[in-house]
């Protein structure tokens, strides 16, 4: 199961109460009040953790509350503060509140984000004693926790995104170009989620890519896997669309993916760097790639993952572009 939306509630903890005390010694009938502060409510945080690739952790979570804090007392002591919790999140995950307002995103390993603050702790009558109210018996109770329906949203951080339709051989090219061993049969839909790998150019450089599952017709709209993992597109500095040139009209598939993309986010259509000619080992794979080169406005890399041929170059091709990639376009 790959999980990358949950909706849950983050509940801060509720300050404690001020306490009501007087000080009670011997030989000192009249010590005045002494009831301490109650402590801060606990707050809910959102933690980036790079070792985590999916919101499967959350799966079934309803709520996650901060601890209330603890009352003030007498000798003027404090209340113990509310512990705080926090929510490790995968990087990339975008957060919303259930209205739709956005809270923020989490980029990089260790990125903190307040998604529900703790109430804060009560005063005790110890603060308001004055010299015309020497003898407060009032204290104040403590504030509320915030309350807050969250949503998480995971777009997956990746150099390079490898779209295509279904079967176009997405799968097989990860597992030719990366440690990565995605599921590869003869039928479409073999990918039901998105699949990450590194991919190795030379020991000292390295690229991190995702194979989105096959776009069909009206993906743009929700049809198929559709907008559930378009999104996971969205942060790729470059997109590589691979085509089945043994297929019966590559020509076509490439222009119905393009405009999937086109309809789904204009601005990704500059990132679709290369276009890769997959199955080239296959009967009519040659044939087809004059007519694809034709369509293309990029350059397009002939490969076969049954053979090796232009796997290596496809790596260098695209960790050209990883390596060159303008930050302003993002």
């Amino acid at each position: 199961m790959f999980v990358d939306e949950i909706e849950l509630e983050a509940r801060g903890g509720d300050g404690g109460d001020g306490a009501v005390s007087f000080r009670r010694e011997r030989l000192v009938p009249r010590g005045g009040p002494d009831g301490g502060d109650g402590g801060r409510g606990g707050s809910v945080y959102a933690v980036g953790c790079e070792a985590l690739r999916t919101l499967n952790h959350l799966s079934g979570v309803e709520v996650i509350a901060a601890g209330r804090g603890g009352d003030g007392a007498g000798r003027k002591r404090a209340g113990r503060a509310g512990e705080d919790r926090r929510i490790r999140l995968p990087l990339g995950t975008e957060i919303k509140t259930a209205e739709g307002e956005t809270l923020g995103e989490i980029i990089e390993g260790g990125d903190e984000l307040v998604l529900a603050r703790g109430g804060r702790g009560g005063r005790g009558n110890v603060r308001f004693a004055t010299p015309t109210l020497q003898v407060p018996r009032y204290a104040e109770k403590g504030g509320p926790g915030r309350v807050r329906r969250v949503r998480f949203t995971l777009k997956i951080i990746a150099d390079v995104a490898l779209v295509g339709a279904p079967n176009a051989g997405k799968s097989s090219l990860l597992a030719a170009m990366s440690t990565a061993r995605p599921k590869v049969a003869a039928y479409p839909f073999t990918t039901l989620a998105p699949q990450l790998g590194i991919v190795e150019v030379t020991p000292a450089s390295a690229f991190a890519a995702v194979e989105v599952p096959g776009l069909l017709e009206g993906a743009a709209e929700g049809r198929g896997l559709g907008q559930d993992f378009l999104r996971h597109v969205e942060r790729a500095k470059v997109l590589a669309m691979v085509v089945d040139v043994a297929g019966s009209a590559p020509a076509d598939d490439y222009a119905t993916v393009m405009g999937e993309l086109r309809l789904f986010d204009a601005r990704l259509i500059p990132r679709v760097g290369v276009v890769v000619a997959a199955k080239t080992d296959l009967p009519h794979g040659r044939g087809a790639m004059e007519e694809l080169r034709a369509a293309a406005a990029v350059d397009v890399v002939a490969t076969s993952a049954l053979t090796g041929e232009g796997v290596t170059a496809l790596k260098r091709a695209l960790w050209e572009i990883v390596e060159s990639y303008d930050h302003s376009r993002a």
